[in-house]
């Protein structure tokens, strides 16, 4: 049977509470020190992550002010709001400009003769629909012409038995959505289909011809299906609105477009026409909005500011109490703020007086928080608004005024770049066959359609006119052509003038892609078989003393300047000076943000430092719970020793004194 045994039995003594003192103080100092150790990590994590939150939200104040676009809002007015609204986009630039509005565009609308009920049956078979250039006198009813716009194709609808009334017919035409729109109105004589072409401008009328499966008569007279044709042969429906351009005249130049709403006219400018008032015109006020970029910087100056409140509070000594802040003498938060105050103070060629940050009214307090003088902001912004906004963006400053800074990538390095071209962009030209005026435009000649950098204008149409002054019927070539949808839409375009002997029409666009051609000859103007076409060629030049790739008027550098784009628009070639390139305050101070919270970066390098430290400290306490457990063990092995000693010398002892007393009994009872 083993034996039981329980520490201290035999020598009466608490060796579980000797142990468990004797423990308790062989770990009192290091877990201490370990405890000590783990809140001050704790602490400064804690703090770094309060910092670490600070500069995220300054960085988010800058996210604005990289940005080019912030900078560029403007506002529009026009002093007579009745005739059009205006919206800017970020290339409009300050000015005033004069608008009349002579015509609004307006779309073809035809009216069908009148039915008593809507039950009415109106006929069967096809209508097929044109859409093109309508010559028709609505006051004479006479249909004189009709030009297709080939860029839209013909559309057909069905009129069978179970679509045959007005009602019927109306919505056959509705749904099968081929840019008409057909509605029925009661003029008080009758219940009248009414027609209406989707798209505005003179290319967009209807020319409509009936089916009827009949004779061709039948097709044309004015019974069943065919009471709804317009055409040369049968005009039977009356015209009651003529399709129409939009006629404007920006500081006196005319300007036609098919829509009322242009955006092409004006750089930057979105109009949309309300009201026509020929030969009154209005006055367009385009100014800068320094409001929104006000308080962006006001924005980034209160971010600064909490970002040096939170570091203070973190790193400051109260000097009642002693205490001291979690980050007070931290070289890693230190040396961030160092290198951000270091990047407010640089100075940045903006092309103007306003360089640094002081200069704009914003300086450096004792306690190294920023101080923003909102008039002198306001005053910089009203004297050099560019200047100022340089400050802060990524910009490039040419010192040639013929080489303009487009744009630039993330991978443009800061830097002086020099600006050299060897052969400059040309654009494309067709050149009329000889042509002598005075020319009359009529029916016979009032056509002509071109393909402007591989896109067609469709029919052109011209204004019939006797015309003695060439320059007249050039600007007269150069609007309508200008007119075209399908130009618009692709960003294309044209210029016209009559040089000596012949019309010359030259592509908007520089480079490789730009040309001009005749599509749909017209032999009076000369442009026909026999007229030149000369294409267009790339800029060839280099930045930074690298080949730059040439698109159009543009050069696009390569190596440091890799992304850097330039416009060249003189007329010279060889040396072009040089550009300036800045990421700007608000870009150098976003990068470097970006390089510090980065996966190896200063900030969180030193958080996963402690974090790691953090760890380490787990395999302390093991180390120090191994330690103290074999102490516990010796100690307890020999107590264990002393405790059986003590009872043998206890059984001892005790038998002694039993042999002790034998013996004085054993003497009394002599």
């Amino acid at each position: 049977m083993p034996n039981i045994t329980s520490a201290g039995i035999g020598s009466g003594l608490d060796v579980n509470g000797l142990l468990e003192q004797i423990v308790a103080a062989e770990r009192a100092p290091t877990e201490n020190r370990i405890n000590r150790r783990e809140a001050d990590y704790s602490a400064k994590l804690t703090g770094l992550g309060s910092f670490k939150g600070a500069l995220s939200s300054f960085q988010s104040s800058l996210s604005s002010l990289k940005l080019e676009a912030t900078f560029n809002t403007k506002t529009a007015t026009a002093v007579n709001p009745d005739l059009v609204s205006i919206t800017t986009t970020s290339i409009a630039q300050p000015g005033s400009y004069s608008l009349e509005v002579a015509n609004l565009a307006q779309s073809q609308s035809l009216a069908a003769a009148s039915v008593a009920e809507l039950s009415d049956v109106i006929g069967t078979g096809t209508l097929t629909f044109r859409f093109g250039t309508t010559d028709y006198d609505a006051g004479t009813s006479t249909y004189n012409s009709f030009t297709e716009n080939t860029d839209r194709a013909a559309q057909t609808v069905t009129i069978d038995n179970s679509n045959n009334t007005i009602e019927g017919v109306r919505d056959a035409i509705n749904n099968a959505d081929i840019g008409v729109s057909a509605s029925i109105v009661n003029d008080g004589s009758g219940y009248r289909l009414l027609l209406t072409s989707d798209q505005q401008g003179f290319d967009n009328s209807l020319e409509i011809t009936v089916d009827e499966g009949a004779t061709a008569a039948e097709n044309l007279d004015t019974t069943g299906l065919s009471q709804l044709a317009f055409n040369i042969n049968a005009a039977n429906m009356s015209q009651t609105q003529a399709a129409q351009d939009a006629e404007i005249f920006v500081n006196g130049l005319q300007v036609f477009r098919q829509k009322n709403v242009i955006g092409d006219a004006i750089p930057g400018l979105n109009l949309t026409l309300l009201s026509a008032d020929p030969g009154k015109p209005t006055q367009i006020n385009v100014s800068q909005d320094n409001s929104q970029v006000e308080s962006n910087i006001s924005d980034f100056v209160d971010a600064y500011n909490e970002l040096v409140t939170t570091l203070n509070g973190l790193s400051s000594l109260n000097t009642d109490t002693g205490e001291a802040g979690v980050l007070l003498g931290d070289t890693t938060s230190q040396s961030i703020i160092r290198q951000i105050r270091n990047t407010l103070v640089k100075s940045i060629n903006t092309g103007g007086d306003f360089t640094t940050l002081s200069s704009i009214g914003i300086t450096t307090q004792r306690d190294g928080s920023l101080k923003l003088d909102g008039a002198a902001l306001s005053d910089a912004l009203s004297s050099n608004f560019d200047s100022v906004a340089k400050l802060f963006y990524a910009s490039g400053v040419p010192s040639l005024s013929s080489v303009k800074y487009i744009n630039a990538s993330p991978s443009t390095q800061e830097g002086n770049y020099g600006v050299s071209v060897s052969s400059l962009a040309t654009q494309g030209v067709l050149s009329g066959s000889p042509v002598a005026g005075p020319i009359t435009i009529d029916s016979s000649n009032d056509s002509l359609s071109l393909i402007v950098d591989g896109v067609s204008s469709g029919t052109v149409s011209l204004t019939q006119a006797s015309y003695t002054d060439m320059s007249v019927l050039a600007q007269e070539i150069e609007n309508r052509i200008n007119a075209s949808s399908a130009l618009q839409d692709a960003g294309a375009g044209v210029s016209v003038a009559y040089e000596t002997d012949r019309f010359v029409i030259t592509s908007s666009r520089y480079g490789s892609d730009s040309s001009v051609s005749v599509s749909l000859a017209n032999a009076a103007l000369g442009l026909d078989a026999n007229a030149s076409e000369t294409s267009g060629s790339d800029i060839v030049g280099s930045i930074g003393g690298l080949p730059a790739t040439g698109t159009g008027q543009r050069l696009t550098g390569t190596g440091a300047a890799s992304g850097m784009v330039l416009e060249i628009t003189g007329t010279q070639t060889g040396r072009l000076g040089t550009v300036s390139f800045s990421n700007g305050m608000a870009g150098n101070l976003d990068a470097l943000i970006n390089r510090f919270l980065s996966s190896d970066g200063l900030l969180t390098t030193r958080i996963d430092r402690i974090n790691t430290d953090i760890s380490d400290l787990a395999d302390d306490r093991a180390a120090l719970d191994k330690r103290v457990a074999a102490v516990e063990a010796r100690f307890r092995s020999q107590f264990t020793a002393l405790d059986v000693l003590m009872g043998q010398l206890n059984v001892t002892s005790n038998f002694l004194q039993q042999q002790l007393s034998s013996l004085g009994n054993l003497n009394g009872k002599k």
